[in-house]
């Protein structure tokens, strides 16, 4: 055992002097992180919106396979991916008709008319 222990210190030693130390840790700002997290976060977004059932229905309608289109986010920089992120953040969660809001206040003045003559 003692032979062994001694072995081992001996090969540390030697692969210490033998061994550049070539890492260095070194800080990173708050906003590099915060940057990185953002990117990631873009990235995963992208891919999500791209990978969802009607949007693959979309890109078939156009002739592009569902492959193909992730194969294009993975080929894409980060400054398209994050232009795209932003994209999708603004556009309208469901449909951009306004028929819906007429049918709702149809609805709501049959409701009050209904509570009205009650």
């Amino acid at each position: 055992m003692k032979f062994l222990s001694k072995l081992i210190s001996h090969l540390l030693i030697a692969s210490m002097i033998l061994l550049p130390f070539s890492t260095q840790a070194g800080m990173i700002g708050t906003d590099q992180a915060v940057a990185t997290a953002h990117d990631l976060a873009n990235v995963d977004k992208v891919r999500d919106f791209v990978s969802r059932a009607d949007v693959a229905k979309q890109f078939e309608a156009m002739g592009l396979s569902a492959a193909n289109a992730q194969d294009r986010v993975n080929a894409m920089t980060q400054e398209e991916i994050n232009r795209i992120a932003g994209q999708i953040d603004s556009m309208p969660a469901g449909a951009s008709s306004s028929g819906w809001w007429w049918a709702a206040g149809v609805i709501v003045i049959g409701l009050i008319i209904w509570y009205a003559y009650k």
